[in-house]
């Protein structure tokens, strides 16, 4: 029963407005304005005493619609109470009053309805009104005065403990670690549902996106059947009107399953497969967005809930409700605190706790245990040269590839840039290899991003515990030590750690951290050796060739760095910086020396990068008239690599730059089929050096010498037959250079007529010769 209220007529109209406002809105709130204005005071029912008689402390008695008393308990009415009225029995219920609860009643046929009307003298008058299946209208009331007191102490007590309940359950499920809070729902769900003597009690949520709805929490008294499992992701279609009335913040109220109206046939005949009696449900949410709703179903019995039970009801959901957003808060610092924010895998600090969780096991348990920590190559090349959002993406996909390829046990994390790391138990170095394989078979699908394709290359290091180290810091600093070995070899391969690594790679660690910076701060610069005219010796052009300004050693030759350059990944940034220099210095000597050319050396590796070519497309372009005096000079040994895409890259760059030259540097040194050249657009023949060298030696190496004089023969005619330039390397002497105008060459290069000098000095060569340079 509920609480009294000061009048009978306020009690009475506002339990039933309540109680039934779902299922016959309109009526009812009409009969409860009626009796609220019609309710007699406590000075009309002493007025009317007289007329009436007085209640005994228990009745009941069957009444027809207009409520006369037409039968009482022990037989029919008599003569004498033909006039009899239920008003008479219980003077605070008016005719309107009455009305109102026979309508009420004939909207739910099978509901009890049960009221507690207070009346003077300090008693409470406990009514229950239901309908009597006949033929004829009529309605069952019994009667029962009890003293208020007594029963509002006791229902007082009912909701103070079930206040503090939700407040006790309420700070349980705030402060509840993540991976606790499903089951501490669970239990608050049975500690309300056996409060009220419900059969089950379950908690909905609804989907994102508002299209399903699952059962995720459940509580069901012995005996009944779990409904969870046939409730999981149900279109919130299915329960067209449940759901409206959810997702508008309105409570259902249901003390009788069978009378719902037509428009909830669909939920009806759920309830009744589910053998629900009645329910309520209540849904939680913010005012403008509904996540979910809780449920108590009664299954062994009808009943109804108080108005005041169901404001409660409404905490309990909130209750809920702020439980979930604090569990989606705590996890949302935690990622933020342990994730990447860009590939959404672990971080830093993430990967220090999962090593060192991963290192206790494996020294408790006797394990070993993997850290390879891998860096993707030439990487700053694509943010330098597509944007770093291009670049994200890419991070974004290489980080995928990792994810989907480590077992569920091992860790993956970015630690920071284009550096990620694995921790991986295993059974010894075979299992190691087998899962770095693996991760490189990842990467071999080239990524298509915004109409550009990227190789995914990548150098890996790999540590073991407890061979090479026994503290996390020490395995990650050893896996990069062994990384960078991997550049040293080559980019796109791996490397365990040893011990000779630390002590072998430190000087080239340290030129390869200097390179890096070298390259930043514009240190590599070109010098130029003259290409001349055979026999006028006019100097025509130069071959661009890379120096390095080193701040502490000095001028360093190609040779001291460049190997270093290539295996570290870093030869193609070298090779543009050297273009750019070489496109400005052309732009200024082509003023006074139209006809002038600069041949740039690119590496066949570059071919491969479309990164790369695509920034050097967009630096020929932008060149304009000083595009047309460069020439691309790649060795004939690295076209072979891969022709087919050596050929593709070029043709690309040519229609970037028309004018634009190809050479295939060191002609002859060990291809002995040459259909190759009709697949490329080459302009330039520069025969080997080793050939050069042979001419004008006299016996006993005369053979050798025939041999090479009808090689360059061979391709100087070749050259001419196909149209091309053909220019002799490495003339040291007079008797070469003689040699070489005896069999058609017209140009060339070497120490006979210059080394590479610096941008000043050529421009005099072009002035003034080769005389312009001191001997």
């Amino acid at each position: 029963m509920s609480d009294p209220l000061p009048t009978g007529g306020d009690r009475l109209a506002l339990a039933f407005a309540r109680t039934h406002d779902i299922l016959h809105p309109d009526p009812l709130a009409k009969a409860g304005s009626q009796t609220m204005r019609n309710r007699p005071d406590t000075e009309d029912i002493a007025d009317h005493g007289a007329a009436k008689e007085s209640l005994p402390a228990a009745c009941g008695c069957v009444v027809d619609g207009e409520g006369r008393v037409v039968e009482v308990d022990g037989g029919e009415a008599g003569s004498g109470s033909s006039s009899r009225r239920i008003t008479d029995l219980v003077p605070a219920l008016d005719a309107a009053a009455f009305a109102g609860l026979r309508a009420a009643v004939d909207a739910a046929p099978a509901c009890v309805l049960r009221i507690d009307i207070p009346s003077p003298g300090g008693s409470v008058i406990a009514l229950r009104l239901s309908r009597i299946d006949a033929p004829a209208s009529r309605y069952r009331v019994d009667v029962e005065q009890a003293d208020s007191r007594a029963g509002y102490r006791e229902r007082l007590e009912q909701r103070l403990a079930f206040e503090r309940l939700i407040a006790a359950l309420s700070t349980e499920l705030i402060h509840a670690p993540s991976e606790r809070l499903d089951g501490l729902i669970e239990q608050a769900l049975g500690r309300i549902g056996r409060e009220f003597a419900v059969d089950r009690a379950y908690l909905f949520r609804f989907s994102a996106d508002r299209r399903t709805q699952s059962n995720t929490h459940e509580w069901v008294e012995e005996g009944i059947t779990r409904e969870a499992e046939h409730l999981q992701d149900v279109p919130m279609t299915h329960f067209p009107w449940l759901m409206e009335e959810m997702l508008a913040g309105r409570a259902v109220h249901v003390p009788v399953v069978t009378a719902l109206p037509d428009v909830a046939a669909t939920e009806r005949g759920e309830f009744i497969r589910e053998g629900i009696r009645s329910l309520v449900l209540v849904p939680f949410g913010s005012a403008d967005r509904m996540e979910g709703f809780i449920g108590f179903d009664s299954v062994r019995r009808e009943r109804h809930w108080a108005p005041d039970i169901l404001l409660g009801l409404q905490l309990v959901g909130q209750m809920f409700f702020n439980a979930f957003r604090a569990q989606e808060m705590a996890e949302r610092l935690t990622r933020l605190a342990f994730h990447d924010p860009l590939t959404g895998m672990g971080n830093r600090r993430f990967l220090g706790e999962r090593l060192s969780d991963a290192l206790e096991r494996s020294q408790r348990e006797q394990l070993k245990l993997a850290v390879i920590l891998i860096d993707l190559d030439d990487f700053k090349l694509v943010n330098d040269s597509y944007g770093h959002s291009l670049g994200d993406d890419i991070l974004k996909t290489a980080a995928s590839r990792l994810s989907a390829t480590v077992r569920v046990p091992d860790t993956v994390a970015r630690l920071g840039g284009d550096e990620f790391v694995v921790v991986a138990e295993v059974a010894g170095i075979d299992a190691v290899s087998h899962l770095v394989e693996r991760l490189f078979e990842a990467m071999l699908e080239p990524v298509q991003l915004r109409g550009v394709t990227f190789a995914l290359r990548m150098s890996v290091g790999i540590a073991l515990f407890p061979d090479d180290g026994a503290t996390a810091e020490t395995l990650l600093r050893q896996a990069d030590t062994a990384m960078y070995a991997a550049k040293v070899e080559g980019k796109n391969r791996s490397a365990f750690f040893t011990p000779g690594m630390t002590r072998d790679s430190r000087a080239a660690l340290r030129l390869r951290h200097d390179l890096r910076l070298a390259i930043e701060r514009d240190e590599i610069t070109p010098w130029y050796q003259p290409r001349v005219a055979l026999p006028s010796r006019q100097v025509i052009g130069f071959e661009a060739l890379a120096r390095w300004n080193h701040p502490r050693r000095g001028l360093l030759l190609p040779s001291n760095f460049l190997d270093l350059a290539q295996r570290s990944g870093v030869i193609g940034r070298i090779d543009l910086c050297i273009l750019a220099h070489a496109l400005s210095d052309l732009a200024g000597w082509r003023q006074h020396h139209p006809d002038c050319r600069i041949s740039v050396n690119l590496d066949a590796a570059d071919l491969q990068d479309e990164a790369l070519i695509e920034r050097l497309q967009q630096m020929l372009t932008s060149a304009g008239d000083a595009a047309e005096g460069i020439e691309i000079e790649i060795t004939e040994s690295s076209l072979m690599r891969d022709i087919d895409q050596a050929s593709a890259m070029l043709t690309r760059l040519r229609r970037a730059a028309p004018a634009l030259k190809v050479a295939i540097d060191d002609f002859g040194s060990g291809y002995s089929s040459l259909a190759y050249l009709g697949r490329l657009p080459v302009t330039t023949l520069k025969i080997d050096r080793g050939f050069t060298a042979e001419l004008g030696r006299d016996s006993p190496a005369g053979g050798n010498r025939r041999s090479a004089r009808a090689i360059i023969h061979s391709i100087i005619d070749l050259g001419r037959s196909l149209g091309l330039h053909v220019v002799a390397e490495g003339v040291e002497t007079a008797a070469q250079a003689e040699e070489l105008c005896e069999l058609g060459c017209l140009e060339a290069q070497g120490f006979l007529f210059s080394a590479a000098v610096p941008p000043a000095t050529a421009a005099k060569l072009l002035d003034h010769g080769t005389s312009a340079v001191d001997p």
